[in-house]
């Protein structure tokens, strides 16, 4: 089973919807032309698509964040890290 969260985006003449996939957590777009729809990864988005999202997100942010580095996979030093920081 598959869930996909879409997010409408307000952008001038254009249907566009953020789509969170919460088995995956990736983030894409899909926007709608002529009745066909054409979807992005959120890294080969337009950037109008990108700042719309962070415009409705805005609201909802924490003011400060407590990180989480089970999610953080940039750097795999940082699991490294990570354990000997959790070591008992």
């Amino acid at each position: 089973m598959f869930f996909q969260l879409p997010i409408k985006l307000e952008i001038e003449d254009k249907d566009v919807q953020a789509i969170f996939d919460l088995e995956t957590g990736f983030v894409g777009f899909s926007e709608t032309i002529n009745n066909e729809t054409i979807e992005y990864y959120y890294t080969e988005s337009p950037i109008a698509y990108r700042k719309a999202l962070l415009k409705v997100l805005e609201p909802l942010m924490a003011e400060r964040s407590m990180g989480n580095l089970k999610i953080w996979r940039k750097d795999e030093k940082m699991q490294l890290i990570h354990d000997i920081i959790s070591a008992k």
